[in-house]
């Protein structure tokens, strides 16, 4: 009997500590500061949970202006974003094709299964996204040239 209420107690413990790390936040709360060196100047970032450089989960906000434009890339986990402001257009391959995107608007999912390679471009009034998924968060441009962090 002794057993079976110290495993009682301890797993309603654990059950507590577990649920300390909600994570609550309005947009008003997320603080944005300049993006990461792997996106074009331009871009702002907000991280809400986890640390996308780190191994494990994170959710972040992406503010892009508009007309922002990443080039042709892939990432090597995959990538979850949902719209959460503006016009995103998203499209898939090697060459930035504008005509071949999805316009994607406030509401709208998607996700990238990871070394896909795709483009993307906000809309006239810019885009805010949520990006989450499994860190460390990369960007590998298909033309190292794209690359912002080799200027």
């Amino acid at each position: 009997m002794l057993k079976i209420s110290l495993a009682f107690i301890l797993m309603s413990w654990m059950s507590v500590a577990m649920s300390d790390g909600h994570i609550m936040k309005m947009p008003s709360e997320m603080m944005f500061k300049d993006g990461p060196p792997a996106l074009p100047a331009g871009s702002q970032i907000s991280v809400i949970d986890g640390d996308p450089k780190m191994k494990g989960p994170f959710t972040m906000r992406l503010k892009f202006p508009a007309k922002f434009r990443v080039p042709p890339h892939w990432h090597s986990k995959d990538e979850n974003i949902t719209v959460i402001e503006g016009e995103f257009n998203m499209g898939m391959g090697d060459k930035f094709d504008e005509a071949s995107t999805h316009k994607m608007n406030a509401g709208g999912y998607i996700k990238m299964p990871m070394k896909t390679r795709h483009f993307a471009f906000a809309g006239e009034q810019g885009a805010i996204l949520q990006v989450h998924g499994m860190g460390p968060f990369d960007i590998t441009y298909v033309n190292p040239a794209d690359d912002p962090r080799k200027k």
